[in-house]
């Protein structure tokens, strides 16, 4: 059921608000999932993190509706939202690379001091799913939707594998020192 124009977003905020009104979220969502994708893209420059963003928005809006001040813009009020959770995934984004360039640079360190040979041998020890994406991430210095593309795998799934990856070389790196240690 689509709404008559003259209801204000503000006035379909308030219907969801108290009455948890589907029809005027619906409204809502069909006003500003196109204009708020292309902010968010404006701020990620990535598609898909755009429409993630998007829907975790619109999440947000549910979860916290009772904080909305009917008197207030609606619009003001879910831009502010959807800029927040922009800002948490590009610094999410940032941690993970720079996560990703420091567990490199140890694993780096660790085989020049003979722990293993090379690069490529440390990744040896991984199973060839994780290697392969950390091959193509860390040695290729590819970006994960490459990674994602040249896998045939979705993005999220080449993000996971390289953190799994990451996980096993940091257990196996704590345990070459912790031996060190010992020997000692």
């Amino acid at each position: 059921m689509t709404l008559h124009k003259s209801i204000t977003h503000e006035a379909l905020m308030a219907r969801f608000k108290i009455s948890l009104d589907k029809t005027a979220f619906e409204q809502l969502v069909l006003d500003y999932a196109c204009p708020a994708a292309a902010v968010a893209h404006q701020m990620l420059r990535d598609h898909a993190l755009a429409e993630d963003a998007v829907q975790e928005a619109f999440i947000r809006i549910i979860n916290k509706r009772d904080q909305y001040v009917v008197s207030r813009s609606f619009s003001r009020w879910f831009y502010a939202i959807l800029i927040h959770v922009c800002i948490d995934l590009l610094r999410k984004r940032k941690r993970d690379q720079e996560i990703t360039k420091r567990l490199f640079n140890e694993i780096k360190h660790i085989a020049q001091n003979e722990l293993l040979s090379d690069h490529a041998s440390l990744l040896n020890i991984l199973p060839s799913h994780d290697k392969s994406v950390l091959e193509l991430r860390v040695v290729h210095s590819m970006p994960f939707k490459e990674i994602a593309a040249a896998l045939n795998i979705t993005e999220e799934a080449a993000k996971k594998r390289a953190q799994r990856g990451l996980r096993k070389l940091r257990e196996k790196i704590d345990q070459h020192e912790y031996l060190q240690r010992r020997a000692i």
